[in-house]
């Protein structure tokens, strides 16, 4: 069966889906006491992926993804991706905008981070050695596409990195380092 990918993001077809609930992001959070009863049972997000036959590790194969984030926060802090490296550090992965409005987290290996928009038609190359994580800033789910290579694997642990945190306001957001 081919794959397809929807109007809203969603694929279809040979297609992986794995989830991640929102008590997986507590010790991620600026404020992690701020989760409300039962919330840490909720989905913050999920991910579809594609292989096309191709195993982990293949050298020249690509993967498909597209990530969903629900939107709303935990306390004053948007929803979020857990974020990562690739396991083999120096290759990169493409990032496109297919609902929803977001930001882009990128983390380089000085210490430095950038916010970049993410929605419907921006298209965001991420470079090796750069963690990322995917920020619902909009009242929608935010539906992210990506391309990455099946020799890059995904280091979680090492992106234990992120300083920003994207908390909400009356005026939309602000970034809180920590």
């Amino acid at each position: 069966m081919d794959t397809r990918l929807n109007a809203h993001g969603d694929l279809t077809g040979n297609v992986t889906m794995g989830e991640t609930r929102k008590g997986g992001l507590r010790d991620l959070m600026l404020k992690p006491e701020s989760f409300r009863e039962g919330e840490q049972d909720n989905v913050a997000y999920w991910v579809e992926s594609d292989r096309n036959g191709v195993e982990q590790g293949q050298s020249g194969g690509l993967f498909l993804g597209v990530s969903h984030l629900h939107s709303g926060t935990v306390g004053d802090e948007y929803i979020f991706t857990r974020g990562h490296y690739h396991e083999v550090r120096d290759t990169g992965e493409y990032y496109w905008g297919l609902a929803g409005d977001g930001l882009l987290l990128l983390h380089f290996d000085d210490g430095t981070e950038k916010l970049l928009p993410i929605g419907p038609g921006i298209v965001r190359y991420i470079p090796g050695n750069v963690a990322h994580r995917l920020i619902n800033i909009g009242e929608d789910t935010l539906s992210v596409g990506a391309v990455w290579q099946a020799i890059s694997g995904h280091d979680y642990q090492g992106a234990l990195v992120f300083k920003s945190h994207v908390m909400k306001t009356d005026e939309g957001y602000e970034v809180i380092r920590k």
